[in-house]
């Protein structure tokens, strides 16, 4: 995976714990409902453009005040996608420091519910698997336990 051509088309590194879940895995998707879209090797442009074109509705969001505040990268502390679910919500990043480690997880709910974890995409994920995160605006029947995980291999 080639994360510096990654990092010189968004203008900053990703965070760590990202990068080797796309070290280990292709794209996947966890009980029908939340995607996570991984980088290929080779096609670091392509993951980079759908950034690109979730950053587009987001800049939509943000005109019609729709954003609670929120900016759109490559704005100071400016929201990077990294997942969707299949059901209309996001989760971004907050570029909130130099450390991307250090960046917190944002929701924009399909119930337009914004909100904040402070840990990484890892960690969030673990934590709506095992309910150890409260799911704001996300539906309460997804992801339960035994989740069913399906891997995308292009």
């Amino acid at each position: 995976m080639n994360f510096k051509e990654i990092a010189a088309l968004l203008g900053v590194n990703l965070p760590s714990d990202f990068r080797e879940l796309a070290d280990g895995y292709p794209t996947f998707e966890i009980d029908d409902f939340l995607r996570i879209p991984l980088p290929n090797p080779g096609r670091e442009r392509d993951f980079v453009g759908g950034i690109f074109r979730e950053l587009e509705v987001l800049r939509d969001l943000e005109e019609a005040e729709m954003s609670e505040g929120y900016v759109v990268h490559p704005d100071p502390g400016g929201l990077i996608p990294w997942s969707e679910s299949l059901s209309g919500d996001v989760f971004y990043w907050r570029v909130s420091s130099m450390n991307p480690d250090d960046w917190p997880v944002v929701v924009n709910s399909r119930s337009h519910e914004w909100w904040e974890f402070s840990g990484g995409a890892v960690a969030f994920l673990v934590g709506l698997v095992d309910g150890s995160i409260e799911r704001k605006g996300l539906p309460a029947n997804v992801l339960g336990s035994d989740p069913k995980v399906r891997v995308y291999v292009t």
